[in-house]
């Protein structure tokens, strides 16, 4: 499980960071989490929206954060 939190200045998303992560204990999925989460939370920042691509080798990483990552914007009003 992973939630997004993200922080919106007027139009602009200033700040999305990682409010939950439960990866269950894996090592893997740990070691998977830790190089994607900063790629996608750039990535995020950079498109201004959750239309982000992802990261090869984290496909489970990066679904979760972009769903989450729509439900957050929805949230704030964000498009």
């Amino acid at each position: 499980m992973l939630s997004v939190t993200v922080t919106v200045t007027g139009s602009k998303i200033t700040k999305v960071t990682i409010g939950t992560l439960n990866d269950g204990g894996n090592f893997r999925s740990q070691s998977i989490d830790q190089m994607a989460i900063p790629q996608l939370e750039q990535q995020a920042l950079q498109a201004q929206s959750a239309s982000i691509q992802g990261v090869s080798g984290a496909s489970y990483t990066s679904a979760g954060f972009e769903l989450s990552l729509q439900d957050a914007l929805k949230t704030l009003g964000f498009k």
